[in-house]
């Protein structure tokens, strides 16, 4: 049984750095000027979407498997996780398509126009970003504390304002508009 605890904690591992690279990596695309500035950025990993999704699935079933072993599935906790990650998952999948559309767009470019700025800082991300990330964590918090009913749904409500004002408030610091950093 530890081997699979073992494949679980590894996939928690792998989503965390995954989320951090995707934030990073996020930054400073942002804060590119350049296509030389940004290519570095536009994928810092390759195939980061398959990790990503990857461990999630192995966190699902390993978590599930881990669970029913405790004995643990009819307490409210591990349903409101799953709920939790399966809430996410749209998130995530709305994000990596439209980082798909900024590659496709970088690729396509030779300066960075206004379309592609106006893409690379499109508010769905960093409000996607932050929600998967609280989320995350509150996953963990639930797996860490076992609440009830309630508490579970508190710490998931939570997850979800603090994902949200984190997102506004990166929002608010990082955003510079365009006409400012592209001065004629």
């Amino acid at each position: 049984m530890r081997w699979r605890l073992v494949i679980h904690v590894t996939a928690v591992f792998i989503l965390c750095a995954a989320l951090s690279i995707e934030a990073v990596s996020l930054l400073r695309l942002r804060s590119a000027s350049t296509l030389a500035d940004a290519y570095t950025w536009i994928e810092p990993v390759p195939r980061l979407p398959i990790f990503i999704v990857g461990s999630v699935a192995v966190i699902l079933f390993s978590g599930i498997f881990l669970v029913s072993r405790e004995s643990a599935l009819g307490e409210p906790w591990p349903k409101v996780a799953v709920v939790a990650l399966l809430l996410v998952a749209p998130f995530g999948a709305i994000s990596g398509r439209r980082m798909r559309v900024i590659r496709g767009a970088y690729n396509a470019q030779k300066p960075i126009d206004p379309k592609l700025f106006d893409r690379i800082h499109d508010p769905f991300l960093t409000i996607s970003l932050g929600l998967r990330v609280a989320m995350f964590f509150g996953i963990f918090l639930l797996v860490s504390a076992k609440p009830g009913l309630w508490g579970s749904i508190s710490v998931v409500a939570t997850a979800i304002v603090l994902g949200l004002l984190g997102a506004l408030l990166a929002r608010l610091k990082s955003h510079v508009p365009y006409w400012e950093t592209h001065k004629p």
